[in-house]
């Protein structure tokens, strides 16, 4: 809009509890730190790190099972560190939340294994020891060895496990938002009387795939139902988000594409009554700088040593649920629809027809993320660009080198960013979604907030 005020770049660094996550192999590298990704004082450091950058989130992906697509086995993935082993994002968030004031945490849970009674006990926990710091990456798991490690024979159908997660999001929103009413703690020990039990109500659930009675475990928490985010990017996934989300996560490779992109699925919030304000979006980067543009080649081009094609492959033939082994390294890879992750698949597909080739070249240091290499001024300009001709809100940085990437983004890039007015110089006060939204409890034109009392 003509004469409004640019928008301010939001960070989260995009994470996930193994050795090797967007960047295949790299914890190999002398100067990676990721093999100590099973230490407390790892994830404090992290932490730390970030919150010196005023990074608004740690954004911690997950998956049940590990990838054992590529040659029809998990060695590929396990020799090489890729995505697995990996550990439980929920039971690092309080070690990090001790270390630090104001950096919020996203932690993934799945719709699709987890029971609503103690996943909604669990998340408002963890929002209580955060101090209203949590989001929750909502995904319904498409990976075929989750779904064995849960006991089924193979994956639920793709737009089933949507519907599946549709009744579990009503169901913890109704306890987290509906089962305690507002002013139903005393918490007066003159009279003693810690919970009114007029205004505590039992839930009486009774869905197509869940069913329960009970009355939430928890306290209300600081925000109640916790930031909520979500990265389908399918049709189905696509409605979902529109219904749920508050942050989404996109990927593409030119600024055109996510446009798109996002206007679809503004398109998606209008639909449910809901405003493109309501949501922010968030686009994969992977940033490689230094003070020259040749440094910072030459810094991509040693990370480069250290990338595992094998992994990679490994990695993305699980993610798409296609055995990559079976194509020749120049031929187009065809979209075969399955139930495993069509965001990705249609992203090598339908979207760009990449070779195997092309993804062994481009995507062995970045995975899905868009790579940009070069000095902080460049760096600096290509966010603005991307930004200002997307209609993004900001971006999801990926580890390459723990915690080389993040010092090196901070040092260079936030500097130049905020003296452009570009990014923030202090944090906002309050919860995550005060910092986000401005606003403490999640809003009435969301489904989550039509059942607060």
């Amino acid at each position: 809009m003509p004469g409004s005020q640019p928008k301010q770049i939001r960070f989260n660094a995009l994470e996930q509890g193994n050795p090797s996550f967007q960047s295949f192999g790299l914890w190999a590298h002398p100067r990676d730190k990721a093999v100590d990704y099973t230490s407390i004082r790892y994830w404090a450091e992290y932490a730390q790190l970030l919150e010196r950058g005023l990074f608004d989130n740690l954004f911690i992906a997950d998956v049940y099972g590990m990838p054992d697509v590529y040659e029809g086995s998990k060695d590929g993935a396990l020799r090489n560190g890729c995505q697995s082993p990996s550990v439980d994002p929920a039971v690092l968030l309080p070690a990090m939340a001790a270390v630090t004031e104001n950096l919020c945490f996203t932690m993934t849970g799945s719709c699709t294994y987890e029971q609503p009674y103690q996943f909604a006990r669990r998340i408002s926990t963890l929002d209580h020891l955060l101090e209203g710091r949590l989001g929750w990456n909502i995904v319904t798991s498409y990976l075929a060895s989750g779904a064995r490690a849960m006991g089924l024979d193979g994956l639920i159908a793709h737009d089933k496990r949507y519907d599946m997660a549709d009744e579990f999001c009503e169901a913890v929103y109704r306890l987290w938002e509906q089962s305690w009413a507002d002013g139903s703690l005393v918490k007066d020990k003159t009279t003693r009387i810690y919970a009114d039990p007029s205004k505590v109500e039992e839930i009486v659930f009774e869905g197509e795939f869940h069913r329960f009675r009970a009355v939430h475990a928890v306290e209300p928490s600081p925000q109640r139902t916790p930031v909520l985010f979500q990265a389908g990017g399918s049709e189905r996934g696509r409605r979902f988000a529109g219904t749920h989300a508050e942050g989404i996560y996109l990927n593409g490779t030119t600024t055109e594409i996510v446009r798109d992109k996002i206007a679809t699925m503004t398109k998606e919030l209008e639909a449910v009554g809901r405003s493109r304000e309501s949501a922010k979006f968030f686009a994969g980067v992977s940033i490689f700088v230094d003070e020259t543009e040749e440094l910072a080649r030459a810094r991509y081009n040693d990370y480069l040593q250290y990338t595992s094609f094998e992994g990679l492959i490994a990695t993305m033939s699980g993610i798409m649920g296609i055995d990559l082994s079976n194509y020749p390294v120049d031929q187009p890879i065809e979209y075969e629809e399955n139930d495993a992750n069509r965001s990705a698949l249609e992203m090598f597909t339908r979207g760009n027809k990449w070779t195997l080739r092309q993804v062994l070249e481009e995507k062995a240091l970045c995975g899905t993320n868009m790579a940009l290499v070069g000095s902080p001024e460049q760096i600096a300009d290509e966010l603005i660009r991307w930004m200002d001709e997307t209609d993004l809100d900001g971006f999801n940085v990926a580890r390459i080198v723990a915690h080389e990437t993040f010092e090196n983004v901070i040092d260079m890039v936030i500097p130049i960013l905020q003296d452009r007015g570009r990014y923030k110089t202090e944090y906002a006060p309050g919860t995550f979604r005060e910092k986000l939204f401005g606003t403490d409890r999640i809003p009435e034109t969301h489904l989550a907030g039509t059942f607060r009392r």
